[in-house]
C-alpha cells in the first residue's frame, strides 16, 4: 500500500495494523525474543531523538506505538547466535542502527493509527518539512497521537503549521465555553475544519455548538475527547444521508439526546438507510430525529408477509394486487427490514411513504406490535418454496445457499417458488451478487426492471462487475441502444463480448458499409442466433459474406463443416 493509499483511511482507525500477524522473528535466539522488543523500542526511541533529532515525547509517541514495525525491524536483523546474551542486545541494536538508517514512515503511520507502509521518497519524517511542525502544534493543543492519522494527509502534509494553529485558536473561540475536547473531536471527525478557513465552516461550527448544547450541561462540562467524537461521528452519519449541513442542531432536545450518546453507530446507520430505503429522501435526518423511537426497533426479527401485509398497512386492495400480478417474485415471507426492496420492486414505494410521511401515529405499520397480529401466510405459497429449496440444497454442488436467499430478499423477492429455481443458477455469494446488482442500477437500468430481469434472466448476475461495463457500454455507446432495452434482451449480457458480439457487429458494419445491409438488426436477432444461422443469414446477403466471415472476423477456426453446409442447403433451393 502506497502513502495516498493509506491516505484514504484517514477518517477511519485502521485495524489492519492489529489484525494483521507481525512477522516471526526466526532469526533470534528464543530465548531474547521476549526481551527484544522491549529493547528494539528503546533503541528506536533513543535513534530519533539523538541522530533524527526528533523531539523526545515525539521518539517515545512513535516507538511505543508502533509494534508491528518494531518486529519488522527485529526480523530484519542478521541471524543472531544461540550464545549471544540478552545483556548485549541493546549494543547490538545501537549499531545496527549506526549502519542501517531507519525507515521512518512505517512507525509513525502505524503509531498514529494507519497501516505501516513504505514510499520510496519519504523515508524520513524531515523529508516534508511541514509534517512535524504540524505533528507538534495538534500535540500542543491536546490531540492525542494515536487519532492523527484521521487527520493525514490532508492536514498534517498540506496545511502550514501556523496555519493550524491560527484556525485551532478561531475553532475554540467560536465554540466557548466548550473544552478544548470538543474542538479536537470536531476537528477529528470533520478534518475540514483545519483545511479551510473558517468562514467556509461556519455553518458547521455553529451546528456541532448547537449538538453539544443540546447534549445537556453536564456534557459541555466534561473532558471526554471520546465523547465528543461520538456525538460528531453521529452528525456526521446524519450529513452523509442527506441533512443540509447547519440544520441537525436545532432539531437536537432532550427526547433525542440519547441517539448521539448512546445508540450504537451500527444501529443508527441501518435505520438511516432503511428509511433513506423507504424514500424519505434528504430530510431523513429531520424525520427520525422528530421520531427516535423509529431507532428502537428492530426490523431484521420481524417478519411480514407480502401481499397482505400491504392489504393491512391500507393500500389499495386493486393496486396491490395488480403488482403482484405483475411482478409475482415478491409474494411470500420476508423481513420487515427488507421491505424498501420490496416496494421497489413493486412500485408502490411511493404509496407507501404517503402512509408514514406525517410521522408520529402513522409509523405503527412498522411497528412490531402490528405487524405480528397477524400470522397466516399462504400455505401453498410457503410449501412450494421448501419444497424447491430442498431440492436446491440436495445438490452437492451448491453453495452460499443461505446467503443467495439473503440476497434475493434484500431486494425484495420473497419465499416462493420462483426463488430456488434463481439461486440454482447463482454460483456466488450474497457480497458479489450485491456488487453487481447495484452495478447495473448505478449503469441507470430501474429497480423495477433490474428485479424483472433477474427474475426471467438471473443468469445476468453471473457476470463480474467489469465485464458488466464493457458490455454495457458497448451496448450504449457502440450500439446506440439504451440500458431499457435489457428489459426486452436481457441475454445480451451473456453473450461473450470479444468472441460473439464484437464479431458479429463488425462484419455487419462492413457490410453496411458495402451497401450489403440495408437494415439495422436487432442484437437479439444478431445475437441469439446459432453459428450455422448466422453464417445463413450472412450467406442470404452475399455468398462471399461467410468466406469473408470465417476469415476475418469469427473467432472460430475450422467450421468447413457449416459452410459446406449452408452451400449445399442453397444449391438444394434451387
Amino acid at each position: 500500500m502506497t502513502l495516498f493509499r493509506a491516505a484514504a483511511l484517514r477518517r477511519f482507525l485502521s485495524t489492519a495494523a492489529a489484525s494483521s500477524a507481525p512477522p516471526k522473528l526466526w532469526n533470534l535466539p528464543y530465548r531474547l525474543r521476549r526481551a527484544a522488543v522491549p529493547a528494539a523500542r528503546a533503541a528506536v526511541s533513543e535513534y530519533l531523538h539523538s541522530t533524527r533529532s526528533l523531539p523526545s515525547s515525539h521518539a517515545d509517541s512513535i516507538a511505543a506505538r508502533s509494534p508491528r514495525s518494531l518486529h519488522a525491524f527485529l526480523a530484519g536483523l542478521p541471524a543472531v547466535p544461540s550464545s549471544f546474551r540478552t545483556s548485549s542486545l541493546p549494543s547490538l541494536l545501537r549499531r545496527h542502527l549506526s549502519f542501517h538508517p531507519l525507515n521512518e514512515l512505517p512507525f509513525f503511520l502505524e503509531s498514529i493509527g494507519l497501516p505501516p507502509s513504505t514510499r520510496s521518497d519519504l523515508m524520513f519524517l524531515a523529508d516534508h518539512p511541514s509534517l512535524l511542525p504540524a505533528v507538534a502544534a495538534l500535540a500542543h493543543f491536546g490531540f492525542p497521537w494515536s487519532r492523527l492519522g484521521l487527520l493525514f494527509p490532508t492536514v498534517l502534509l498540506q496545511v502550514p503549521p501556523d496555519l493550524i494553529t491560527v484556525r485551532l485558536a478561531s475553532l475554540e473561540a467560536c465554540l466557548q465555553p466548550l473544552p478544548r475536547a470538543a474542538i479536537i473531536a470536531a476537528c477529528l471527525a470533520f478534518p475540514s475544519l483545519l483545511e479551510n478557513d473558517l468562514s467556509k465552516g461556519d455553518r458547521l461550527v455553529e451546528d456541532l455548538g448547537k449538538v453539544f448544547g443540546g447534549m445537556g450541561p453536564d456534557f459541555g462540562a466534561t473532558n471526554d475527547i471520546d465523547a465528543f467524537l461520538g456525538v460528531c461521528r453521529r452528525t456526521r452519519m446524519f450529513y452523509h444521508a442527506g441533512a443540509e449541513v447547519g440544520s441537525i442542531g436545532d432539531l437536537v432536545g432532550s427526547n433525542n439526546q440519547r441517539v448521539f450518546l448512546e445508540l450504537e453507530e451500527e444501529r443508527i446507520h441501518k435505520t438511516l438507510k432503511f428509511f433513506k430505503g423507504l424514500g424519505v429522501g434528504e430530510d431523513v435526518g429531520r424525520f427520525l430525529l422528530a421520531n427516535p423511537k423509529v431507532f428502537d426497533l428492530e426490523f431484521g426479527d420481524v417478519v411480514i408477509s407480502v401481499p397482505k401485509y400491504l392489504i393491512r398497512v391500507g393500500l389499495a386492495v386493486d393496486d396491490v394486487n395488480a403488482s403482484v400480478e405483475k411482478h409475482p417474485y415478491v409474494v411470500g415471507k420476508n423481513l420487515l427490514q427488507n421491505l424498501p426492496g420490496v416496494l421497489r420492486a413493486m412500485e408502490l414505494d411511493r404509496r407507501f411513504l404517503e402512509k408514514i410521511s406525517d410521522g408520529g401515529e402513522s409509523l405503527r405499520y412498522l411497528f412490531p406490535d402490528f405487524v405480528l397480529e397477524d400470522t397466516s401466510y399462504d400455505i401453498e405459497v410457503e410449501r412450494a418454496f421448501l419444497d424447491g429449496m430442498i431440492k436446491v440444497k440436495a445438490d452437492k454442488r451448491a453453495q452460499h445457499i443461505d446467503t443467495k436467499l439473503e440476497f434475493l430478499k434484500s431486494i425484495g423477492y420473497g419465499e416462493n417458488k420462483i426463488v430456488p429455481k434463481i439461486i440454482a443458477v447463482l454460483p456466488s455469494n450474497r457480497d458479489i451478487l450485491q456488487e453487481r446488482f447495484d452495478c447495473l442500477l448505478e449503469k441507470g437500468l430501474e429497480y423495477k426492471m433490474l428485479c424483472q430481469i433477474v427474475s426471467v434472466f438471473p443468469k445476468v448476475l453471473n457476470q463480474g462487475k467489469k465485464m458488466l461495463n464493457d458490455k454495457l457500454n458497448y451496448m450504449t455507446k457502440e450500439l446506440g441502444y439504451s440500458v431499457e432495452y435489457l428489459e426486452l434482451f436481457p441475454a445480451f449480457l451473456c453473450f461473450d463480448l470479444e468472441n460473439r458480439v464484437k464479431p458479429r457487429y463488425t462484419i455487419l458494419w462492413w457490410l453496411r458499409e458495402n451497401g450489403l445491409l440495408r437494415r439495422t438488426l436487432a442484437p437479439a436477432t444478431v445475437l441469439a442466433n446459432s453459428e450455422k444461422r448466422f453464417i445463413s443469414n450472412l450467406y442470404n446477403m452475399h455468398p462471399a459474406a461467410p468466406k469473408l466471415w470465417l476469415e476475418c472476423f469469427s473467432s472460430r477456426k475450422h467450421m468447413e463443416y457449416y459452410l459446406r453446409n449452408i452451400y449445399r442447403q442453397h444449391a438444394d433451393n434451387k
